[in-house]
């Protein structure tokens, strides 16, 4: 007796209810891998993002310290540069000069001092409009 190698009308609906429903896991397992990765990856732009910001936040930071560092240097600077002014101008009015003293004594005496207020005026405000700059381009 001949068997046959055909297949019967219930295994042919058989295989291809198999068929159908693989082709249907395979298109929800790649749909639902697809939605996973587009959370994924707004996720790791989200993560992006906010590391760009919390960087710039640091270096931010960062500047505002060293501006902070620099004004201070500058505070001190004023300082000492107007503790010498006071010096200076404290020298010009009680200095008293005999009347053997060489008038070229005298006249060197009245120049250096007034060259030596004039720069330590020039310091105390380029310290000024530094400080003013720092805080202008920092902030």
């Amino acid at each position: 007796q001949l068997q046959e190698s055909t297949m019967t009308f219930f295994d042919w609906w058989g295989f291809l209810g198999t068929g159908i429903q693989s082709t249907f896991a395979w298109t929800a397992y790649n749909r639902d891998g697809f939605a996973d990765n587009v959370g994924w990856r707004q996720n790791q732009r989200y993560q992006q993002k906010n590391y760009n910001i919390s960087w710039i936040a640091i270096a931010r930071d960062d500047i505002r310290d060293m501006m902070g560092i620099s004004v201070n240097r500058i505070n001190n600077y004023m300082i000492v540069a107007t503790l010498i002014l006071s010096v200076a101008a404290g020298s010009i009015i009680s200095v008293n000069f005999d009347d053997e003293c060489p008038g070229y004594i005298v006249f060197a005496f009245y120049l250096s001092t007034g060259i030596s207020l004039t720069f330590l005026m020039l310091a105390i405000m380029f310290g000024v409009k530094g400080q003013n700059s720092a805080f202008t381009n920092t902030m």
